[in-house]
């Protein structure tokens, strides 16, 4: 656990340039909290930090998520067991349209892509980790509950692959779909029964 927690420490250390940033932080700055995140190593550090683009870029790094990148950092590798796999068939995810606040829901095969109504987006879900957890060896689950649920997605606009990351049920805010009209949330994953 030790080694763990060095190897993240290392991590968010490079990508905030050892040194932070010079500008003293504004008195409304967001602080996260660490209510109802998972006790695993990454979520631990996490209690306190500020919600800010450098500590977002930092966490986004560990973590291997967010933006069109091939998943990089410590944790991009996914196992989980092929019977735990095979519990869950599909994810739902919720798409808000960010002027109207209008949301629709959208079950998505894993494995599959699916048009997002009439977003224009559409999501490949890849992979779907009922209870999330990350360490040196890379992410897998603790657990067949879906007490921390994730979904690995590709969300392709126009065409063309937009993001590729995680999108967090009980955390919606970590890895968020960047995209100025609409938001995409994990709402839950879909049992295969």
């Amino acid at each position: 656990m030790r080694n763990s927690r060095t190897l993240i420490l290392i991590a968010l250390l490079a990508a905030l340039g050892c040194g932070g940033s010079t500008t003293p932080p504004a008195e409304d700055v967001e602080t996260a909290t660490h209510d109802g995140m998972p006790d695993d190593d990454v979520h631990g550090m996490m209690e306190g930090m500020p919600k800010d683009d450098v500590h977002a870029g930092a966490v986004d790094s560990v973590m291997g998520g967010g933006g069109m990148h091939s998943g990089g950092g410590i944790n991009a590798e996914v196992t989980i067991d092929p019977e735990i796999a095979d519990d869950w068939k599909a994810i739902r995810v919720r798409v808000v349209d960010l002027a109207t606040m209008n949301e629709t829901f959208h079950e998505v095969a894993i494995g599959e892509e699916a048009p997002l109504g009439d977003s224009g987006l559409t999501l490949r879900a890849v992979a779907f980790i009922p209870d999330f957890v990350m360490s040196e060896g890379g992410i897998t689950t603790r657990s067949a509950d879906p007490q921390n649920p994730a979904a690995r997605v590709v969300i392709i606009e126009e065409g063309k692959d937009d993001y590729e990351g995680w999108l967090f049920g009980a955390m919606p805010e970590i890895h968020a779909y960047p995209h100025d009209l609409y938001g995409v949330m994990l709402s839950e994953g879909v049992p295969a029964n």
